[in-house]
């Protein structure tokens, strides 16, 4: 059946002139358009329920390159009724129809599209798609314009294709910090050990002065109280630090505060997707933020493109990182991953957006 078809069998069941049954079909169709652009869903007897469902961005790794897909809305079709027939209320909000109108209009399209769906004869909405029969399968098949109104807030995006060195780095570091950090820890131990042992000798000097010439005792009593401050002063020495990057440092989770992230050098943060759209990233960051993940945008550069990895959170140990990974898995698709800041940088959050 053809919409010719449609418009004809419409006028003569609405006993209506083919123009006015045309425009009230189409005007039908803008209905549905529309009621999917806002509420996402929609039933229609005799037809079938139809559903806008969202698909997060997704990263693929391969031994060669990182793709990541952008996000993107699509339509879904089911020839059960999820709900109440929605073809009524339509008809009175979106075609000011009266009550009476409404029921009559809305009898008719069941008739029409039952009659039509049974036969597995064709039925062409305009702006929406088509039921037909196609490889040996009736089923609907939306028009292009419809998905591309539906995903009007990715518009412009693609797929963002990596080398993946920074991939491999990461897991370099993974095996790292598992050595690393027991060392480090053993040498701390050892620091402290010593320290300690510094300290009772310079009290022992400072009793045997003391008992002997009390001119002294101030001097010696200065120099042993340092000599206890050291092992804290040793532990926050920013040059010391460098020298060991797989040593956790004090976690830097500070998006609560002003609405900036602070990432410190050999910090850790968790990138949610990427995009090659400054914009698109944009407009990631608000829905993200919209279902309650602090999210923020860190540009970069690689191979003479400007991307921007859309991030969440600091972290001064990978393992704490991964917790939270855990915890947004659901909003995020299972999509992100876990990188290592190498230099310092501040991100700004909706005062930059």
């Amino acid at each position: 059946m053809t919409n010719h078809d449609c418009i004809e069998n419409l006028a003569g069941l609405l006993e209506v002139e083919r123009q006015e049954a045309e425009l009230l079909l189409n005007q039908f169709s803008s209905a549905i358009v529309a009621e999917l652009l806002a509420e996402r869903k929609l039933s229609i007897k005799g037809l079938g329920a139809f559903t806008v469902t969202h698909f997060p961005a997704t990263k693929k790794s391969t031994t060669s390159t990182v793709v990541y897909s952008p996000p993107s809305n699509r339509l879904t079709f089911s020839s059960q009724i999820s709900g109440a027939d929605d073809t009524i209320r339509l008809a009175m909000s979106r075609l000011s129809m009266s009550l009476h109108d409404a029921e009559r209009f809305g009898k008719s399209l069941v008739d029409l599209f039952s009659s039509a769906v049974q036969q597995q004869r064709e039925v062409c909405l305009n702006g929406i798609g088509r039921f037909a029969f196609e490889q040996g399968v009736y089923g609907f098949f939306p028009e292009q314009s419809l998905e591309e109104l539906l995903n009007r807030e990715y518009q412009g995006l693609r797929e963002v294709v990596l080398s993946p060195p920074q991939v491999r780095l990461d897991k370099e570091e993974e095996k790292k910090f598992r050595y690393v950090v027991p060392l480090a820890l053993g040498a701390i131990a050892v620091g402290a050990i010593a320290v300690l042992l510094l300290a009772v000798f310079y009290g022992m000097q400072t009793k045997a002065v003391s008992s002997g010439s009390t001119k002294l005792q101030p001097a010696r009593m200065t120099r042993a109280v340092v000599q206890s401050e050291s092992p804290a002063a040793v532990v926050h020495n920013d040059h010391e630090m460098e020298k060991r990057p797989s040593v956790p440092v004090l976690s830097v989770e500070k998006e609560g505060a002003n609405d900036a992230l602070v990432l410190a050098p050999k910090n850790y943060t968790i990138v949610l997707v990427t995009f090659s759209n400054e914009e698109s990233a944009r407009k990631e960051v608000k829905r993200l933020r919209s279902e309650g993940v602090v999210a923020f945008i860190w540009p970069a550069y690689q191979n003479g493109i400007n991307y921007y990895r859309v991030i969440s959170g600091g972290f001064s140990s990978r393992s704490a990182a991964t917790e939270r990974i855990g915890q947004m898995a659901q909003k995020t698709g299972g999509a992100a991953y876990i990188q290592q800041v190498q230099k310092g940088v501040v991100l700004h959050g909706t005062k930059g957006l």
